[in-house]
């Protein structure tokens, strides 16, 4: 119904409740409304009610539709001109009639309007579609006129028409179909229509060698088999042959997302590998393709953070991604000569992650427990969650590493027949002053359609208007709160973590009183010439450095973990002459597959090298230790060791415990 008035009979839903009109007071203007739930009489401006339903407040009741879901009605565009002219000659044949009052359309009016018609044209009696009948032109009387004189009341009702949605097939045809596709599609393997058709044909030919030949089964066509196939439930198809994750993200129905109001309320993190190959500045051959680790704020779509380095996806990148966003970063000018200043810093509000390794473990928890940070996952294969920063890494190929020379684009089919390694001439340094420059000086001062303005300027007038960032007591302490967690016995020489002795005077007190329980100690996975160790009467962490500190220095526990499997097959238990001499075998090995071309064992090569895209100035001011090649110890003789070594990673269960 199109057309509704404030009339006795009218019923509409209001506040929650459904009221029917009862009387309208034409000198006042007033509507008597009845309550259908409670009974309550009420009278109310009609004025109000107008406003009311202009304001959404009002819907007037449908009841040939379900309460719970107001269905909205075709407009007449959406019918065929066959139909729309069906209509509009019902409606020429009622207009006479509807000019007459109600109590005139009597049953001699009307059938005097029949025998008009019927005269007038011969010919449509004969037509279906176009029959006038007089108990036809009461049906079309009061069909408009109920629906306020809309004209869509008067379309034949042709979806009615010819028994649709109820089954022709003679019921034992039914039964041997119903079989065959509960059978066949809720299956991991596809079957094609014409193979399900041969299957119901075979059935149905064993069932009629068992029946009389004056009565058989009929054979269903194809078009029919296809049209109860189309009426399955397609998830339950869908979840059987590729899984219920598949069919939830094939069928489900995203709504609009409720983004924040304040910076840092809502920050996205994640990792994703750079569509660029960069080289050595040694040597300028390629090194690979750098991982670029994240963060971003979802209200003003500013830029927060980053690390840019050829760790994997990791702890230890989430760690450096994270301290890089929550400390400022007031020398991007100085050291990449951006125009504008990068002025995000502060603790984020919320982190919302996926369910990788380096996101789920314990470290991360504990960190966001100890920042009030609260640390959000989204559910497995929900990316559509974090689309902040996804969306974003697309901005970034589009607008950096995709321009560049030794681009490797999105995939095999965009980057047809460039050679990425013969052009790749950017350095890790180079790509870093391209991705500050492009985030701070033209992302973050563009127009952002999603957001409806400048992330810069959104930015600008939260923090001068609404927001205070929260930051943390100090430098180190954010650099322990960071640290991954680990759970060691204290003993009277120290504490012995990964074969490496730590010890410090504030150990001894603290070792007895433990009385033998295991202390928490947190590290740096970039760097194990120190490790902090956590008091629990004084609630305080006390700092133990490692007592080798020339080997330990600039030491990662990926470079350490693999330095202790090529020492372990030369000597039955580690010691550190061991480690030393396998570090100094592994920095040979090194030095030759730096001189390979082959981008897998190069960028393996980076990573023992320590190459990060901090400058020592950067992480001088961030507190954070600075990469170091390592020392020779010793003299070696070269070995033979494969360069497959360098597939080692850190990330182990967290029970892993040292022999």
């Amino acid at each position: 119904m199109s057309a509704h008035r404030f009339t006795p009979g009218e019923q509409f839903v209001w506040q929650g409740n459904l009221f029917i009109v009862r009387r309208f007071l034409k000198p006042e203007q007033c509507v008597n409304l009845e309550n259908l739930e409670s009974g309550a009489m009420v009278s109310v401006e009609e004025t109000k009610l107008v406003n009311a339903l202009f304001a959404g407040e009002i819907i007037f009741d449908d009841r040939s539709a379900p309460r719970h879901r107001e269905k909205l009605a075709p407009d007449l565009a959406s019918f065929s001109a066959e139909v729309i002219e069906v209509a509009r000659w019902r409606l020429r044949i009622i207009e006479p009639l509807l000019k007459l009052p109600e109590k005139e359309v009597t049953r001699d009016r009307v059938k005097q309007r029949v025998e008009e018609v019927q005269r007038d044209n011969p010919e449509t009696g004969k037509k279906l579609c176009l029959a006038v009948s007089r108990a036809s032109v009461y049906r079309w009387i009061e069909a408009y006129r109920r629906s306020g004189n809309d004209i869509r009341s008067l379309l034949p009702k042709l979806e009615k028409r010819g028994g649709t949605g109820k089954s022709r097939l003679k019921q034992e045809t039914t039964a041997i179909v119903d079989t065959i596709l509960k059978e066949q599609c809720y299956r991991p393997e596809k079957i094609g229509l014409d193979d399900l058709l041969a299957l119901v044909a075979v059935r149905v030919d064993a069932e009629n060698r068992l029946k009389p030949q004056t009565d058989p089964i009929p054979l269903p066509s194809r078009a029919t088999l296809a049209r109860r196939i189309e009426a399955l439930d397609q998830q339950e198809i869908v979840s059987a042959q590729q899984g219920k994750r598949a069919a939830r993200r094939q069928f489900r129905q995203s709504e609009k997302m409720q983004y924040p109001q304040l910076p840092y309320e809502r920050v996205e993190i994640d990792h994703t590998r750079c569509d660029l190959l960069v080289i050595d500045e040694r040597d300028n051959l390629p090194l690979g393709r750098p991982t670029l680790t994240y963060c971003i704020d979802l209200a003003t779509r500013y830029p927060l953070g980053y690390y840019l380095g050829f760790e994997p996806p990791s702890y230890f990148a989430v760690m450096e991604c994270l301290h890089h966003t929550i400390a400022p970063k007031g020398d991007v000018c100085e050291c990449f000569g951006t125009e504008h200043d990068w002025n995000a810093y502060g603790i984020p509000g919320t982190l919302v992650v996926d369910n990788g390794k380096e996101f789920i473990g314990q470290d991360l928890s504990d960190a966001c427990e100890m920042l009030g940070t609260v640390l959000q996952q989204c559910p497995v294969m929900t990316p559509e969650l974090k689309s902040g920063v996804e969306r974003h890494f697309g901005s970034l190929n589009t607008g950096i590493f995709h321009t560049l020379p030794g681009t490797t684009f999105s995939n095999i089919l965009e980057r047809g027949e460039y050679n990425s390694v013969k052009h790749a001439c950017i350095s890790l340094v180079e790509l870093e002053k391209t991705l500050v420059l492009f985030l701070v000086d033209i992302y973050a001062e563009r127009f952002h359609r999603g957001l409806g303005g400048i992330p810069a300027r959104h930015w600008e007038k939260a923090i001068a208007t609404h927001l205070v960032p929260r930051l943390p007591p100090s430098k180190q302490e954010l650099s322990i709160l960071l640290g991954r967690v680990e759970w060691r016995v204290l003993q009277s020489s120290g504490i012995r973590f990964e074969c490496l002795q730590y010890n410090a005077p504030e150990l001894g007190k603290l070792r007895n009183a433990l009385g033998g329980e295991k202390v928490k100690l947190k590290y740096h996975p970039g760097d194990l010439s120190r490790i902090y160790v956590f008091d629990p009467k004084d609630k305080c962490y006390y700092e133990a450095p490692a007592l080798e500190q020339e080997y330990t220095q600039g030491l990662s526990f990926w470079k350490h973990r693999l330095i202790r499997r090529l020492a372990a097959q030369e000597a039955e238990t580690v010691d550190l002459a061991a480690l030393g001499r396998a570090r100094q075998k592994i920095q040979q090995i090194v030095d030759q597959a730096r001189s390979r071309k082959r981008t897998g064992t190069r960028s393996k090569v980076a990573r023992w090298d320590g190459k990060t895209t901090r400058s020592s100035e950067q992480r001088k001011n961030s507190g954070m230790p600075e990469r170091q090649l390592p020392k020779p110890l010793d003299s070696a003789t070269p070995s033979s060791l494969d360069t497959d070594v360098y597939e080692f990673d850190y990330d182990l269960p967290p029970n892993r415990r040292d022999e």
